[in-house]
């Protein structure tokens, strides 16, 4: 069984704007250095139709649980792909998202809907006043683990939380 998690990212500007700073490589790496990572690459692929990959792979410290660490080591490879489609009239997106965690057994997907700030409220997602874009994230965490996959799910959506904190915090520092 995997555990489901809504979340909410919120970027400050109109969606053209947003999602340029969403899909700005120096953006990215500034993301996955404020989440704690090193060694990291990104690449941002538009493609024909007018959509977008952003991929990024950093390594971060295991700082895991006891019942955890034993199945990663010291640190895990990470990598994070976020698909965009081509922008609607409006500049909304719909996309997914993946996250591998190396050689650990867990896996994220879901996807995703880049949309001015009350359409991704109307998603279901929460979110705080005053930003005008978002991106609302429906989730599923899967840890093929057995006795404590569920407790690896629930410290991954935790984990989840901090690093879109965190990322909130990066693009507001980024007014447009």
């Amino acid at each position: 069984m995997a555990t489901h998690l809504l979340a909410r990212l919120d970027i400050p500007g109109e969606p053209v704007a947003a999602f340029a700073l969403l899909s700005n490589p120096a953006y990215v790496e500034e993301v996955a250095r404020a989440t704690g990572g090193h060694d990291i690459e990104v690449s941002v692929t538009p493609d024909d139709q007018g959509g977008t990959t952003i991929v990024s792979i950093r390594s971060l410290p295991a700082d895991l649980p006891s019942y955890a660490k034993a199945l990663v080591g010291e640190s895990v490879r990470l990598t994070e792909t976020r698909v965009f489609g081509a922008a609607a009239e409006d500049g909304s997106r719909d996309g997914t998202l993946t996250v591998g965690f190396g050689t650990a057994p867990v896996a994220i997907s879901g996807t995703l809907r880049f949309a001015t700030d009350d359409t991704a409220a109307a998603l279901g997602a929460g979110g705080a006043a005053g930003a005008s874009s978002a991106v609302a994230i429906e989730m599923s965490i899967k840890a093929s683990v057995p006795f404590v996959g569920g407790k690896i799910e629930r410290f991954c959506g935790d984990q989840i939380a901090r690093a879109l904190a965190k990322e909130e915090h990066v693009a507001a520092q980024h007014t447009t």
